[in-house]
C-alpha cells in the first residue's frame, strides 16, 4: 500500500512542479518584456535622462546618441555638443563630423560657446593664466575629425579660419597640428607648415615650439 501511494503521488508532484515552473518562466518574460517596454518608452520620452544615465555607466557611445535624440527633440544645442565631443572621442568619426557640421552651422553655436567660456575659470601654468575658448576646441576637434576622415585639405581650412592672429593656446591650428604630429604623419606635418607660412600668425612661444615640431617631423 505505501509504495502504491508513494508511486501515484509521483505523477501528480511531477505536474504541479511542471506548473509552477511554467507560472515562474511566463511571469518572468512578462516582466522582462515590461521592462523592455518601459526602457523603450523612456528613451523616446527622456533622452537626455537615458543620456545621463549611460554616461554615469560608462556607456559613452550610447550616452553620445541619446544626447543627440535629445537634441532632435528640444534642439538644445548642448546635447549636440555633448553627442559630438564624445563621438568623436571614441573614433566615432563619421558621427562626430556629421554632428560638428550641425553644430558649427547651428544659429546658437557662438552663444553656446561664450557661455561655456563663462563657466570654465582660467587655468594657471606657473605664474601665467591661461585662458581657452570653447570654439577654439570644438572647431580644433572637429579639424582633427575631417583629418581622420582623409580630408586634409578642409581640416586646415577649418583650423586655419577658426585660429586668431596671436596664436592663443589651445587654438584649433595647434590642436590639429598635435594631432598629425601624434601621428608621426610627415606628409601632412609638411602641409601645415606651408599653410602656416601662408598666415600672418604672431610667431610667439607656442607658435615657434610647434613649427619647430612640425619641421622635425616633416623632414623624417
Amino acid at each position: 500500500m505505501p509504495d502504491r501511494k508513494g508511486k501515484g503521488l509521483c505523477p501528480s508532484f511531477d505536474l504541479m512542479k511542471k506548473l509552477v515552473l511554467k507560472t515562474a518562466l511566463i511571469t518572468l518574460g512578462v516582466v522582462i518584456v515590461l521592462a523592455v517596454a518601459a526602457f523603450g518608452v523612456a528613451s523616446l520620452c527622456v533622452p537626455a535622462a537615458m543620456s545621463d544615465l549611460a554616461f554615469s555607466l560608462g556607456m559613452r557611445s550610447v550616452s553620445a546618441d541619446y544626447a543627440y535624440q535629445e537634441y532632435e527633440r528640444s534642439g538644445d544645442l548642448a546635447y549636440l555638443s555633448r553627442s559630438f565631443e564624445l563621438a568623436a572621442g571614441l573614433g566615432s568619426n563619421e558621427k562626430a563630423d556629421e554632428r560638428f557640421d550641425v553644430l558649427y552651422a547651428a544659429e546658437g553655436f557662438s552663444d553656446l560657446c561664450a557661455l561655456r567660456d563663462e563657466q570654465t575659470p582660467p587655468v594657471t601654468v606657473g605664474d601665467t593664466q591661461l585662458t581657452y575658448s570653447y570654439r577654439d576646441y570644438v572647431c580644433g576637434l572637429g579639424a582633427c575629425v575631417k583629418y581622420r576622415l582623409a580630408r586634409g585639405d578642409e581640416a586646415i581650412g577649418l583650423a586655419l579660419s577658426e585660429t586668431a592672429s596671436d596664436f592663443p593656446s589651445g587654438n584649433p591650428a595647434y590642436l590639429l597640428a598635435a594631432e598629425a604630429a601624434g601621428n608621426a604623419d610627415s606628409a601632412f606635418c609638411a602641409q601645415l607648415l606651408t599653410a602656416f607660412g601662408e598666415r600672418d600668425f604672431e610667431h610667439n612661444e607656442l607658435y615657434n615650439y610647434l613649427v619647430e615640431i612640425l619641421e622635425a617631423i616633416a623632414d623624417e
